[in-house]
């Protein structure tokens, strides 16, 4: 099954659940204030996106023999919720302003403070809720899992793979912020980053889960890393050309926002180590300069395809989901469920957004 199918199909299946969770929800903080209802609405619209996550979950149950649909696309929810707070605070620590094309939430509650309150610090209030926004939805993630219709025996291994996976990627957000102060980034830092920071959460993680509530064996269970490390990276990878090189519509963000940031992707790495003269002092001055124009970001784009750091980036990527679809018929010998795992791993580095 082609990958934009199965996710648009995933969609299709949970979107009524999600609504009628975060209306559960609504109505119960609600009878608390008025802002617990805010707050749930205000998840609730943060909630979208390609719902990879929560796909794969369900895919990874599908593969290893799970029949209880209802169960895993209800359970597989904590996933997509997981993965909303995580981009909460991502989107504070990263400076953003839009998500898909909406104003992040530490922006939206900045402008809900400036219309109720008459204190001076907007900027705070915004990032507090925000922060205190995704503090809840890590717990509603585990809500979900705890509710979810299947064995304590089950639910317990689920936990315990969730946990050490947002452990994981707490770790790899840490190295992302802590590498961006170094003085000198090497492209094993940046695969290390992508490793503990995306693949396992984006990838191996769901997979797993999926998995586990099949009921799965500890070495089956295993089989799924050599799948999901390599095709993980490689779906970062390809969100860091995305993000120089899609548009603003199609991205949900402003391009260039990594530049502005002075993120260190691959593309900036190899760019500065291939450029030379006149061009590497144009990189040099524009990554980490927050009042970037759109003429100097169309010239670090010129320069990332000039050097062949693109070039390099995309052919490394797809080398990366050639290795990992190797291992799909050690996850399963159903051609239908190995064709899915193939073009998901296609999927990762096709996307347009």
């Amino acid at each position: 099954m082609k990958a934009e199918t199965y996710l648009k199909n995933y969609i299709q299946k949970t979107s009524s659940i999600v609504k009628r969770l975060f209306e559960k929800k609504e109505r119960e903080f609600g009878k608390v204030s008025s802002i617990g209802k805010e707050m749930m609405e205000i998840y609730f619209n943060f909630m979208g996106g390609k719902n990879i996550r929560g796909s794969l979950t369900k895919l990874g149950y599908e593969i290893f023999g799970g029949k209880n649909e209802k169960a895993i696309l209800e359970a597989s929810l904590m996933v997509e919720i997981a993965h909303a707070f995580l981009l909460m605070h991502d989107d504070i620590m990263d400076q953003d302003a839009l998500r898909r094309s909406l104003p992040t939430v530490h922006i939206q509650y900045e402008r809900i403070y400036r219309k109720i309150y008459k204190e001076s610090n907007p900027e705070h209030f915004g990032l507090s809720m925000a922060i205190d926004l995704g503090d809840a939805g890590f717990a509603l993630a585990y809500l979900l899992l705890g509710e979810a219709d299947f064995s304590p025996e089950v639910k317990t291994r689920v936990l315990k793979r969730f946990s050490q996976q947002i452990l994981t990627t707490a770790f790899g957000q840490a190295l992302d912020v802590n590498y961006e102060q170094a003085s000198k980034i090497g492209e094993a830092d940046v695969m290390r980053i992508h490793h503990y920071k995306t693949a396992n959460y984006t990838i191996t993680g769901p997979l797993q889960y999926g998995a586990l509530f099949a009921g799965a064996k500890e070495e089956e269970i295993k089989k799924i890393e050599k799948y999901g490390l390599q095709v993980g990276i490689a779906f970062q990878l390809r969100d860091d050309e995305l993000g120089l090189y899609s548009d603003e519509k199609k991205l949900g963000k402003p391009i260039g926002s990594d530049i502005r940031e002075g993120k260190i992707t691959l593309l900036h790495l190899k760019a500065l180590e291939f450029a030379k003269g006149t061009d590497k002092k144009v990189l040099q001055s524009a990554y980490g300069n927050k009042n970037l124009t759109l003429a100097q970001i169309k010239k670090v784009q010129e320069i990332t395809i000039k050097t062949g750091a693109l070039d390099y980036s995309q052919k490394l990527a797809r080398r990366l989901v050639e290795k990992g679809k190797k291992f799909v018929p050690e996850i399963t010998t159903d051609p239908e469920l190995q064709d899915t795992l193939y073009k998901m791993a296609d999927f990762m580095i096709e996307r347009e957004s």
